[in-house]
This record gives structure tokens, sequence and C-alpha cells, in this order.
């Protein structure tokens, strides 16, 4: 009975002292986390494709377990020795925001377009078939349409309304970079070919070079609309009553009808960035 009242005293002493150190390192990683770390966070709204200047942000410090991953810690990473600015907002930054370095990127242009690529995407040139001339910008964000014509299981010709990708970054339109005031010499207006610079995965990279064998559109996004909506095809068949499949292109004594049909249709991919 001694011996048994020993063992459950040594036991007690034990479990006591391991739950001892247990708390101890409990105490030590909460207080470790709870530490205050300065970091840089947007003093107010910065707007996609906005050049960062310094009084748009300021250093705050938070609990170190809220700090992001690849947050700035330091406001002068942001500039360069003299205080210019050197980085560009590639999204729309909210007041109080931390500054993270897949949200940003450099201004300079001879440096070529791989420096203003976001994280994890790539840069396609593209033409569309519609202008972009003072209408698209870089750091607009854009949702990509494709007029497509095909042959159903019926073996029927169809013309349907594709959405291709949403959201989607403008790096550069012609020779004017995201970030970086536009060029107003006329002999470089001259020289505008009506490419525009996309940056994209490379899953949504097949599906717009995929569907460039039709007509591509864009429909430019509002400043902070990021929803990515549910889009299905839309057959021309579907909205023009009477259709029940497209008109042979051959079938010259019908143009003016498809005509009709195919500005309908482009009236309603010109509206169709919201999904309705």
């Amino acid at each position: 009975m001694k011996k048994m009242m020993i063992f459950a005293v040594v036991f007690a002493i034990v479990a006591g002292l391991l739950a001892y150190i247990y708390m101890s390192k409990l105490e030590i990683k909460y207080k470790s986390m709870a530490e205050p770390v300065k970091v840089v966070v947007a003093a107010k709204r910065i707007l996609q494709g906005t050049a960062i200047q310094s009084n748009m942000i300021k250093e705050k410090e938070v609990p170190k377990e809220y700090v992001q991953p690849k947050a700035f810690q330091n406001i002068k990473d942001l500039f360069t020795s003299d205080g210019a600015a050197v980085c560009i907002s590639l999204n729309t930054i909210e007041e109080g925001e931390q500054i993270l370095s897949t949200k940003i990127s450099g201004t300079n242009q001879n440096a070529g377009i791989s420096s203003l690529i976001p994280e994890g995407k790539k840069a396609l040139p593209i033409k569309f078939d519609m202008a972009t001339s003072n209408v698209l910008t870089p750091g607009a964000r854009v949702d990509i349409f494709s007029v497509l014509e095909y042959s159903d299981n019926n073996k029927e010709s169809q013309e349907s309304v594709f959405a291709v990708a949403q959201n989607v970054l403008v790096l550069a339109v012609d020779n004017n970079y995201i970030g970086i005031a536009k060029k107003q010499d006329k002999a470089d207006d001259a020289e505008d070919s009506g490419i525009v610079i996309l940056a994209v995965s490379v899953e949504e990279t097949q599906k717009i070079l995929a569907c460039s064998k039709g007509s591509l559109k864009y429909v430019v996004r509002p400043s902070g609309d990021t929803e990515i909506s549910d889009i299905q095809p839309l057959k021309l068949s579907s909205i023009v009553k009477g259709t029940s499949k497209a008109l042979p292109h051959q079938d010259h004594t019908k143009d003016k009808e498809l005509k009709d049909q195919r500005k309908i249709l482009e009236t309603i991919n010109k509206y169709a960035g919201g999904g309705k």
C-alpha cells in the first residue's frame, strides 16, 4: 500500500512537471504570436494600376500572427533611395490592407513586360476584333467573350457566345504599360497595332487561344469588381425567334437578315459582362 502511495505521488509530481513545461511553452508561443510587428498598409484606397506614392501608405504595428505572407515591413522597400516611386498596384488595395509583394509590381518599362506580370500569371499578347484605342487602358480588368460558329450534334450550323475568361488584368495596350504615363508622341500613336497584353493563367491562355479562331470581344469591368459569374454559352438561335440554326453564309438572299442577327448578338455580347 505504501509503495502504491509513493508511486502515485511520483506520478503526480511528474504529471505536474510535464503540465508546467507544456503550459510554459504554450505561453511562450502565444506571447511570440502576440508580439507586435511592423508592416506597411494602405493609408487610403489605392486603385489598380496606380503608382504608389508615400502619402498612400503607412507603417503599422500588428500582432505577429496577423502578418500576411509576403507583406512589406518597411516603406523604404517601395521607393528608390531618393524617394521616387517604383511600384504600382496590380489590384485595388483597400484602406488598412497590408501591402503584399504579390499585389504590386515595378514601374520600369525599360525592364520589359516581365517585371509587370503578377505571380502565377503569364503575359499573353492578343488582338481583339474591336477597337482598343482610347477605350481600353493598362490596369483595367476585362471579361473576354468569343463568338464561335460550329456544328452541333445534329450537324446543324450554330453560332454562340462563350465567356472565355473573367476578371483579366490588362498589362499593356500597344506601347503603353500599366502604371506608366500614356505616351503622347503622335509618331508612336501611328505605330499602334491594337495589341493588348493580358495577365492570364495557363488555363486561360489555352481557352483564349482556342477561341481566337472565332471573334474575340472584351467587356471592361468597373473598378473593384472581382466577381466571377457562371456564364453559360448563349446560342443565337435561342434569342432569335423562329430560328433553329444559324443561317448559312452562302445564302446571299438572306444576307440582310443574317447581318441583323449578328448586330443583336454583338449588342448582347457588349453588355454580357455581368452574366445576366
